[in-house]
């Protein structure tokens, strides 16, 4: 049987003998990937409807895990195939096409999440970020209340939802004088690849995170906290570690914004915008950053 790796695509001939009836994984020799396989057959199979789809989910959340991000949305698209109400396997493949900015996508399946399970919160969440991402405030609005319903007390959710209101009203920026902390609770989200998209779920089986965003998370629970110096020192080991870390020049826009020294956080927002062009927040917190150096530098009025 022929086999070929979906991640690099390297193929070869293997034994139908060394595969058994129910498929197996096996570990891809030139890029170490693991993909499953199942043998061919002449005949069709009387399968159950739904029956091999955990296989090609679990492939799919494992290559998730180790950030293969093409190869997990092959596999969970199969095993959507195979059940086509397989609200988990939406909401991560969701989760992939965020983490390739793909949000038109993410969107359309995470509503397709949300219609097989109408409370699965991680998907609402993660719906009413990926409309955000394409201005779609109103939708977002909407699907944030109904994920406000089941989870009262999420300050993620809240932000979000206060995010969708202000962009709806167009009367003022997304992100306002009024919420830096709203702002700081927004960087948390791996803005590297997956923007926005929240993975954050009790008993999530994706991976633990890497020392990069650890220091993120770190410094932004002290600047959450009021530590400012300690933010910052964190914010510049991002950097040190990561010099192309837009996530890392971010942080340290957020700790200058916050003791109103607009001219370093107009620095470090653009910094974050050069090493990613795409990232939104970062591009509107810069607008907001420059208008209040337009109000410091304005001279005084005569009366």
């Amino acid at each position: 049987m022929r086999v070929q790796c979906p991640q690099c695509g390297a193929g070869g001939n293997m034994p139908d003998a060394r595969i058994p009836a129910q498929g197996t994984n096996i570990v891809c020799p030139k890029c170490k990937a693991s993909f499953f396989v199942q043998k061919e057959s002449l005949e069709p199979i009387q399968n159950a409807p739904g029956e091999g789809a955990l296989e090609y989910y679990q492939a799919g959340i494992a290559f998730l895990k180790n950030k293969q991000v093409d190869a997990a949305i092959e596999q969970l698209r199969v095993a959507i195939e195979m059940k086509p109400d397989y609200a988990e396997a939406y909401r991560y493949l969701g989760l992939a096409y965020g983490q390739k900015n793909a949000w038109e996508e993410a969107s359309r399946v995470l509503e397709k999440a949300i219609k097989s399970q109408p409370d699965d919160l991680l998907s609402l969440k993660n719906l009413g970020v990926a409309y955000l991402q394409q201005k779609r405030f109103a939708e977002a609005e909407q699907i944030l209340q109904q994920a406000l319903q089941y989870a009262p007390n999420d300050e993620k959710v809240r932000s979000y939802l206060s995010m969708a209101t202000r962009g709806k009203q167009q009367s003022q920026p997304v992100f306002s004088e009024e919420a830096p902390a709203m702002r700081a609770n927004e960087a948390k989200k791996n803005k590297k690849t997956s923007t926005f998209i929240d993975s954050e779920a009790q008993a999530s089986p994706i991976g633990q995170q890497d020392p990069v965003q650890a220091l993120l998370d770190k410094g932004i629970d002290f600047l959450e906290n009021g530590q400012h110096n300690k933010a910052l020192e964190t914010f510049q080991e991002v950097i040190r570690i990561a010099p192309q870390s837009s996530d890392g020049y971010f942080g340290l826009g957020m700790v200058h914004e916050n003791r109103k020294e607009w001219s370093k956080a107009a620095d470090a927002y653009q910094k974050a915008i050069s090493c990613n062009p795409n990232d939104v927040l970062a591009q509107e917190n810069l607008k907001f950053v420059k208008k209040q150096q337009k109000k410091f530098n304005m001279p005084f009025s005569k009366k």
